[in-house]
């Protein structure tokens, strides 16, 4: 899944990070108001507390620094994985032909009332793909070089913000539970002998970097797959459209903070469920979810070889902050969302005309509904995009609906200053570092399902 987008949930964090803020004005000559505009009066001014006081524990305890070195470092490896001219194809012809050797020289007869016997097959195989003692170094220019090592290894240049260029290293460990696959075995004029796939259920992939002239362990990250059991089977389907991917990243500072980052990939007949929940030393920060419709329900294989999802819709949408700010909503149209927001990304930096600008921000509001709430509001308030002029040059900011008028007031307006400094502090260093990281190391491993010989 060359670009699992779990940038569109965290791109929201980003884009309203500072929307996410809001004061309140003072009237020299107030009128009496209203029960319903003091309802409004009293769910901002609970709003704005709750903010000041989030926004400065995640500036506080938001670590960047570690995120973004896993980020990097994977996303340099599966762009080395994916590109490298010969390393696929090697690698997968590498790994069929070890394990059929071993497998064929290991061909057995089928016991007699068995699973397989009433399949109709006579012989039977395994093909373990597990316990490889592969080492893969990759030169940095589409080159690599294989060995014998231990585990299955990977060896890389990376050029790491923070860090500069130095030589990663990740080792990959299965956990020792496996899935199996039947098919009929690709033997020459051999007919009636059963393929027995055995995958891992789990991999445990650690991420370490040659920094100071000594190695240094910098993440730990281990990504299960769970697959649904037919009745009365000991085999899986690859074509299954319904399936669990999960993962946990443990990231280790220079500051000495460890940073876990959970992130879940569900696949229920066309309905997907993404998510991912940052914490640091052991307090969430930030969890993100998104319920989607995908345009192609594709089996397990297709989707987690696919170069993108095809989001057709995305149903909710939650962004949760120290488990009190909530931007919750419903986005109408996923891929051109996304294209909408990757470019108001692109537009964070100031331009000269507001023309470029205002489409996107009328697409942004047409295809989606978002409200902002924290705990102890009566009622969420409503968000939309805009854009704002400062010395002639122009943003797409979020906006909160004026509290005197139907208007939205773009945040520059009714920001505070330190609190909108305190949440662009954790996005000061790298665009949405949560869902860079897990997207990254799900690249690694749909790379990794990918050169298995599961369908061959």
């Amino acid at each position: 899944m060359k670009r699992i987008k779990y940038y569109a949930l965290s791109a929201v964090l980003l884009l309203c990070g500072t929307g996410l803020t809001t004061s309140c004005s003072v009237d020299d000559n107030p009128v009496a108001p209203s029960l319903e505009e003091q309802e409004a009066i009293d769910n901002r001014n609970e709003l704005v507390r709750h903010i000041d006081s989030d926004a400065k524990t995640m500036a506080d305890m938001f670590d960047v620094e570690s995120l973004n070195v896993a980020a990097q470092a994977y996303e340099q490896l599966s762009a080395m994985m994916e590109g490298s001219k010969d390393f696929m194809t090697n690698m997968k012809s590498l790994l069929s032909t070890g394990s059929m050797r071993k497998a064929v020289a290991g061909i057995s007869p089928v016991t007699s009332g068995s699973e397989l016997a009433k399949m109709g097959y006579l012989m039977y195989i395994t093909v373990d793909n597990s316990g490889y003692g592969i080492q893969v170094v990759f030169d940095g220019k589409g080159n690599c070089r294989l060995s014998t090592a231990k585990n299955l290894e990977f060896i890389f240049p990376a050029d790491i913000k923070g860090i500069g260029y130095t030589l990663f290293k990740v080792i990959i460990k299965d956990g020792g539970e496996y899935y199996q696959t039947v098919s009929e075995a690709n033997i020459p004029n051999v007919k009636g002998v059963a393929c027995v796939n055995r995958f891992p259920r789990s991999l445990t992939m650690t991420l370490t970097g040659f920094i100071d002239n000594k190695e240094q362990t910098l993440s730990e990250t281990v990504i299960g797959l769970e697959l649904p059991l037919n009745e009365n089977s000991a085999f899986v389907s690859l074509d299954a459209k319904s399936f669990n991917i999960t993962g946990q990243q443990h990231s280790y500072s220079a500051s000495g903070k460890e940073s876990t980052l959970d992130f879940r990939l569900n696949s229920n007949n066309g309905n997907m469920t993404l998510g991912y929940g940052y914490a640091c030393d052991g307090t969430s920060i930030v969890d993100c979810v998104a319920l989607m419709r995908l345009k192609q329900q594709g089996g397990f294989i297709g989707q987690i070889s696919a170069d993108a999802l095809n989001v057709a819709d995305i149903k909710t949408v939650a962004i949760r902050i120290l488990n009190d700010l909530t931007l919750s909503g419903t986005i109408s149209d996923g891929d051109t969302f996304s294209q909408n927001f990757a470019s108001a990304i692109r537009n964070r930096q100031p331009v000269s005309s507001p023309d470029a600008l205002a489409g996107i921000v009328e697409s942004l509001n047409q295809s989606s509904d978002f409200q902002l709430s924290c705990r102890q509001m009566t009622k969420a308030e409503v968000m939309k995009f805009c854009v704002t002029e400062k010395d002639k040059q122009y943003i797409i900011e979020p906006a909160l609906k004026d509290l005197n008028s139907d208007k939205f007031i773009p945040i520059s307006e009714i920001v505070d200053a330190q609190t909108m400094e305190n949440f662009n502090k954790p996005f000061s260093m790298s665009f949405t570092p949560g869902g860079n990281a897990a997207g990254s190391a799900l690249n690694v491993y749909s790379a990794l399902i990918k050169m298995m010989p599961l369908n061959d």
